[in-house]
């Protein structure tokens, strides 16, 4: 998606105004740059609906790992009321492990939300530019028949106020950004700490669980005789 983003943010930011000064065929470089404009959508609108789709997958692995972890919780305190306090142990460390993979299905979820946003500003954008370039390309066509006429006046400078706005669209327009995705790196000092916490947590839940497990009856001796 960012390489499209990338050639769009180009073609929009572009002078067009000196493209067409410079063209032989002004009225022909509009066309083609609002057929280019009409393919990026159209490849945009393709992009919109892979990472819809791929949302509504995370949406669902997520709803999954939610009902998982609540399980996983319910299990070790099961085992805890039995006495099985490694058992609990295990269930507590599925659960936080279930946790993580919640948080950056939650993490990815959030980036869908940003592409999308991003994809329908750039739509957007890109229609209005291709309603301006139809519209001077209409003018352009309309002035080189006026000129080949023989018709005389205020066709160049209409000509070069459509231009101007183009041009002003053209500066207007910056939505498209390189995808820079910091790199994640972790110290082992920071791992190892985390892995503490991780410890300490669990060790502390499993104290609370044994501290609310019901004290099973002791057996009578023996019957007399």
């Amino acid at each position: 998606m960012f390489r499209v983003a990338i050639q769009i943010k180009e073609l929009i930011s572009s002078n067009v105004t000196s493209a067409i000064e410079s063209a032989s065929n002004p009225a022909k470089m509009l066309t083609l740059l609002q057929r280019e404009i009409e393919e990026s959508i159209i490849t945009l609108t393709g992009d919109r609906t892979r990472v819809s789709q791929a949302k509504r997958r995370l949406e669902a692995s997520l709803a999954q790992h939610e009902l998982r972890e609540a399980d996983w919780s319910d299990k070790a305190k099961t085992a805890m009321d039995h006495g099985r306090e490694d058992l609990a142990r295990q269930a507590l460390m599925a659960r936080e492990e279930c946790r993580q993979t919640i948080a950056r299905l939650k993490d990815e979820i959030t980036a869908a939300d940003a592409n999308l946003a991003e994809i329908d500003a750039a739509v957007r954008e890109l229609e209005v530019k291709r309603e301006e370039t139809r519209a001077q390309a209409k003018a352009q066509i309309a002035a080189d028949e006026a000129a080949r006429a023989g018709v005389a006046g205020g066709a160049a400078s209409r000509a070069e106020a459509h231009l101007n706005r183009i041009n002003t669209l053209g500066q207007r327009a910056q939505f498209a950004t390189e995808d820079e995705v910091p790199a994640r790196t972790n110290a082992s000092v920071d791992r190892e700490i985390e892995e503490m916490r991780r410890a300490s947590a669990i060790e502390a839940e499993l104290a609370a669980l044994k501290a609310a497990a019901p004290v099973p009856e002791k057996k009578t001796a023996a019957k007399k005789r």
